[in-house]
């Protein structure tokens, strides 16, 4: 339990390290959409919508997947990332060509509360924003023009329940609970000699609301050595909250202070996951996963863009080498592999922003009760067609996961 403590505090501490992300398409809907669920699958690029969670580990993206964990036993998963990205395109030069990036993606913790239920609460994040331009604008009326100074940050964040339950030895089902808050802050300078003075509009947009993930696996052998498993997900359509505080100050002199006005909602749309993988004797893994988000029928869109529906379709492969130590078969290591593509939910200018990428990976344990994984994924998103922006990047993550027994009155539950 000193190892439980010793790593929750660590975590506790990443969690507070400040946070800069520089994304040019953040300044859409709210923010950068994060995409992935950061755990030991992110080296089989997050190929694991069909896979059941070990008595060692816990994977996230379904919450069906938790029930196979073993009783008497606490588990603490967490994801830092290290990001690296290079621009292009028409509004790119030598200041803004690169950004580098360091966060903690995600933390649970998890427990089997009987033969059949599983649970655990954790934390991710939904979104990002990190944007800074400049732009020339005209005065309506007048050939007069001013000089406009852009900037935005934040992000929304999601705190989630997820309950498992194993509904005999081949079918699993599950439920996330979540809560959605956050806020997006967006900064407007004007100068220009057709001021008195700079005008600066401080924006914040608050945003919460809950939103259900449903999820379900099934798994059976196909003969002695091979096993096969499929999984599902469905995700509800949740329409956030707004509200909006705005300030105002011109040459440094208070017009508008924390003003609230009301805010413009927007919608996370339904969601369908399903996947399907094959495990030959506990060591090779084969797996592949399909997203679908329908956008389209939000029928959201702004100046210069639309929301469409996205698609991404992923695959991957692990294998893990394991080594018989008191009479049970325990993993030493494993290598991944995984390739995915992804069509995303914007298009701007009449030009969809799509994701392409591959990743592999290497993991074992540390000491008995804690395990490492290692994961470097590369991709190249958006393009410079139309005045875009294209961003190669580089990411490595690191995945932790803890393992340690529970105990009462100085015996262990079986």
């Amino acid at each position: 339990m000193q190892k439980l403590l010793t790593f929750s505090l660590l975590l506790a501490g990443l969690s507070l390290k400040a946070q800069d992300y520089n994304a040019p398409y953040s300044i859409y809907g709210v923010g950068d959409l994060e995409q992935r669920f950061y755990d030991r699958s992110i080296g089989m690029a997050n190929s694991s919508i069909s896979l059941m969670s070990s008595p060692y580990y816990q994977f996230v993206k379904n919450p069906a997947s938790l029930s196979s964990l073993e009783r008497s036993n606490v588990y603490v998963n967490m994801a830092l990332t290290g990001k690296i990205v290079s621009y292009a395109g028409t509004p790119i030069g030598e200041a803004n060509r690169s950004t580098r990036d360091l966060s903690l993606k995600s933390f649970s913790v998890a427990t089997k509360l009987n033969n059949f239920w599983a649970s655990s609460v954790g934390f991710m994040p939904v979104s990002y924003a990190g944007y800074h331009y400049t732009a020339t604008k005209s005065i309506e009326g007048s050939n007069d023009s001013y000089l406009g100074d852009y900037e935005g940050d934040g992000g929304l964040y999601n705190v989630y329940w997820n309950n498992a339950f194993a509904l005999g030895r081949h079918f699993s089902v599950g439920i996330r609970s979540s809560f959605i808050f956050g806020s997006l802050n967006h900064t407007e300078t004007l100068t220009g000699d057709v001021l008195a003075a700079d005008i600066v509009t401080k924006t914040r947009e608050f945003y919460n609301n809950f939103r259900f993930e449903f999820g379900s696996i099934y798994a059976a052998n196909l003969s002695k050595n091979w096993k096969i498993a499929l999984g599902g997900k469905f995700t509800t359509k949740t329409t956030l909250n707004s509200e909006r505080t705005v300030s105002i100050t011109e040459g440094g002199t208070a017009v508008k202070e924390d003003e609230t006005i009301t805010g413009t909602p927007f919608s996370l749309p339904v969601s369908y996951d399903a996947g399907i993988s094959f495990t030959h004797k506990n060591r090779l893994t084969m797996a592949v996963d399909y997203n679908y988000q329908s956008w389209t029928d939000l029928k959201q869109r702004g100046y210069g863009y639309t929301l469409i529906d996205s698609r991404r379709l992923s695959a991957g492969i692990q294998f893990s080498n394991q080594v018989e130590r008191w009479g049970r078969r325990y993993e030493k290591n494993y290598v991944q592999a995984g390739f995915f593509t992804h069509n995303s939910y914007l298009r701007i200018r009449n030009t969809p922003v799509n994701e392409i990428g591959g990743s592999i990976g290497y993991g074992g344990y540390l000491s008995g009760s804690l395990f490492y994984g290692l994961s470097l994924e590369a991709g190249r998103r958006g393009t410079i067609t139309n005045g875009l922006i294209k961003e190669n990047y580089v990411q490595a993550t690191l995945t932790l996961s803890l393992r340690e027994f529970l105990f009462s009155k100085g015996h262990k539950y079986d």
